[in-house]
Formats: C-alpha cells, sequence, structure tokens
C-alpha cells in the first residue's frame, strides 16, 4: 500500500477522535452552579472553560458517558444564547433544562419534581415538549410557565397562577426549548421546587436561590447575614435548597443514564 493510501485511511480516525474530544452524549444547561452542584460533584475528569460570560463545563457520568454542562446565567437571552453555544461546541444527542423553580400549585411541594409537558410564557408563546415519563409519588408532569422573574410572595405565585396555569414557574425552560425545537434537537425540562404556593421566600433567600451573582449558596451566607435576627431562617432556607439540588440530581442522573443506555444502542444499530 502506498504512503497517500495509508494517509487516506488515517485522516477520519483523526478527525474522529478530535471530534470526540469536545462532542457530547447529553447537554445541560442551567442558570447557576448552585442548581447543579451535587451533579457536578459526579462527574470524573471534570474541566472546565469560559466563553461569553458563560461558564462551560464538561466531564463523564460513569466510564463513557459524556455531559457538557453551561451555567447561563439569568433571562431568557443568556439561556438562548447558551444552548445554541452548547450546540455548536459539542453537538448534544440530547438537551436538557433543568433547575430551580418557584410552584404555582397546591400538589406541588419543595423538594418535588416538575417535568414539562408543555411551557408556555406570559408572552403568548407555548411549546409542547413530548414527555414519556408517567407522574408518580412527588414526580409531576405537566406545564412549566416562563415568567420575567421567579414569584417568590403567595400573592405573586397565585395572580401568575390565575393568568397562566402551570405546575410551576422559571425563567429560561422556553428559551432551551425553542432552540432545541428549531434544531430538531431531543429535549427534556427538569425542574425542582424550592416553596410551596402559600409560602413567602425572604428577599434575600430569593436572591441566594435564584440570582447566581449573590453566590451565596454556600460559605458567603453567614457574611450576608451576619447579625440579622432571622439568620436561622435564612440557614433554614439553605437547608431546603441544598435539599433540592440534591433532589434534583438524583432524578437527573437517573434520566441521563437511562437517556445513555438509549444512545448507546442506536450506536449499535
Amino acid at each position: 500500500m502506498s504512503n497517500s493510501g495509508r494517509d487516506a485511511k488515517q485522516k477520519p480516525a483523526t478527525e474522529e477522535a478530535a471530534s470526540d474530544r469536545s462532542s457530547a452524549d447529553i447537554g445541560i444547561v442551567c442558570t447557576h452552579k448552585g442548581e447543579v452542584k451535587p451533579l457536578l460533584k459526579r462527574l470524573d475528569r471534570l474541566r472546565s472553560y469560559s466563553e461569553k460570560k458563560m461558564t462551560v463545563r464538561g466531564g463523564f457520568l460513569g466510564e463513557s458517558t459524556r455531559i457538557a454542562l453551561v451555567e447561563a446565567d439569568e433571562g431568557f437571552a443568556s439561556h438562548r444564547a447558551a444552548t445554541e453555544l452548547l450546540i455548536a461546541e459539542h453537538r448534544p444527542s440530547w438537551i436538557l433544562s433543568v433547575g430551580f423553580s418557584s410552584s404555582l400549585s397546591e400538589d406541588v411541594r419543595p423538594g418535588d419534581i416538575v417535568i414539562a409537558n408543555e411551557i408556555s410564557d406570559t408572552h403568548v408563546n407555548s411549546l409542547p415538549v413530548k414527555c414519556s415519563i408517567p407522574a408518580r409519588k412527588r414526580i409531576h408532569v405537566g406545564k412549566l410557565i416562563v415568567a420575567d422573574n421567579h414569584p417568590v410572595t403567595p400573592a405573586e405565585k397565585q395572580a401568575l397562577r390565575e393568568r397562566f396555569p402551570g405546575l410551576a414557574a422559571d425563567t429560561g425552560s422556553l428559551a432551551v426549548a425553542q432552540v432545541c425545537q428549531e434544531r430538531t434537537l431531543r429535549f427534556m425540562a427538569i425542574r425542582v421546587a424550592v416553596d410551596s404556593i402559600d409560602e413567602e421566600i425572604p428577599e434575600q433567600a430569593a436572591s441566594m436561590i435564584f440570582h447566581p451573582t449573590s453566590r451565596a449558596l454556600g460559605s458567603a451566607l453567614g457574611t450576608l447575614f451576619k447579625g440579622l435576627r432571622k439568620i436561622a431562617v435564612m440557614n433554614q432556607w439553605r437547608e431546603r435548597t441544598n435539599n433540592a439540588a440534591s433532589n434534583l440530581d438524583r432524578f437527573v442522573t437517573g434520566i441521563v443514564e437511562q437517556l445513555a443506555e438509549s444512545i448507546d444502542r442506536q450506536r449499535l444499530r
């Protein structure tokens, strides 16, 4: 065999290897690291880089399932840009929108999981989402409402539900869903409720839970609320938020493992 013949056969393998280093099986979009901190601890060979004010992390769940995760920051436009970046750079087979949400239903309690079969916003946009996962105890399937801001008082939640009935509210999942629909990419939205519909999240706790710039999910809490009489209440919200993140992690990990098995079967066909 000539040298040119060997080169011709070696080139595709080289290109494939380069592709494998950046490609992902599952892509995940969240708002900030606190929502996925337990999941990140599961990933092996974890790497990260920053691009356009977004943080991208990649690693392996188990021996071979590649995960690429983008922290989008707040807002609809940011989640759309994060999804586009994830697709362009890492070409996942599935994309999951995950994170914290506010309950809009008496049935959805703190720590419960909500999976979308429809996502609507407050500007008459709506998108159906294919979901084959059945509802069961503490796992709800239904409509997510994407609001401009997280409702944190009972009055805000009731007012939102009256206009836009749904199970829970977040601020970014529709943007991710729209990009995936445009690219004909498979998608799921998975949220965990941090509250109940009839309780108020204190202002400082809402910043801790929903706003990544506060960075108060961990060690900063004591500094931010030092000297406040309600520090015990804030600690309770921190504990609840950590528990919610753990519940989300357990559920998302199970879903990712199932999707990875499906991807592997398709590759073998």
